[in-house]
């Protein structure tokens, strides 16, 4: 005390830690999908992703059981962006176009995935809730059960091929080379067709609609009717 006036005297803030945001399995999605789309699915270790989250590797395990859960997770974060048709509101061969080029869209924009998850059985209810979803929207139409699945399961390998073509780092099929070469109907066929992603894109849209139009048929239905849908608008490749 100085003068019988006491100082008040406050004490130093410490600087601490940045918080992080809490640990769970949507933080741990998310961030075993960057690592995924950034060194693909090898170079997602436990390891790896705990050093991303900055956590010691043991702490993961208070939220998923290991690699298995990890493909689960990932799964069901990838397929967020693939409608419902069922829940669509739309007349039943443009929410099959819809569902397609959604699904499509989905895995052309994390294509590391595609091998893994198409050849690991699915176990995450979300991808189970989106297949109840489009079996739904063929089933209110009139479709029977089998042919319903036979059409999910054909739509998704013609979408998982061209998810990962669309990425392809340099153009697949060269005009001049199929010229050379002696193939001259490939040469003439690839001549403007120069960019991949465009390539990969604009045939894919346009075999759904094809293969739209194949099980329009068999409900009697004008096949030109099914064949003027118009795709949502790809967003610039990043």
């Amino acid at each position: 005390m100085m003068g019988g006036v006491a100082e008040d005297v406050q004490s130093p803030r410490r600087s601490g830690r940045p918080r992080r945001p809490p640990l769970d399995r949507g933080v741990i999605a998310k961030a075993a999908l960057e690592i995924i789309d950034e060194r693909g699915w090898a170079g997602c270790t436990m390891l790896a992703l705990a050093s991303r989250l900055g956590v010691r590797a043991p702490s993961l395990y208070h939220h998923i059981e290991g690699q298995d859960q990890i493909v689960d997770l990932v799964r069901g974060l990838v397929i967020e962006g693939i409608i419902d048709p069922s829940e669509s509101g739309l007349e039943w061969r443009e929410a099959f176009f819809a569902f397609g080029v959604s699904y499509y869209r989905a895995f052309a924009t994390h294509p590391n995935t595609i091998q893994t998850l198409s050849t690991t059985p699915v176990r995450d209810a979300p991808t189970l809730r989106m297949y109840e979803g489009f079996l739904r929207m063929m089933s209110e139409a009139g479709w029977d059960l089998t042919r319903s699945y036979e059409a999910v399961i054909g739509l998704e390998h013609l979408a998982l091929g061209f998810a990962y073509e669309w990425n392809a780092e340099e153009l697949m099929l060269d005009s001049g080379l199929a010229l050379r070469h002696g193939a001259p109907l490939l040469a003439e066929i690839t001549r403007d067709r120069t960019e991949q992603p465009v390539i990969a894109e604009a045939t894919f849209l346009s075999l759904l609609r094809r293969y739209i139009e194949m099980f329009a048929l068999h409900l009697g239905v004008d096949p030109s009717e099914a064949a003027g849908f118009d795709p949502p608008s790809r967003q610039e490749r990043t």
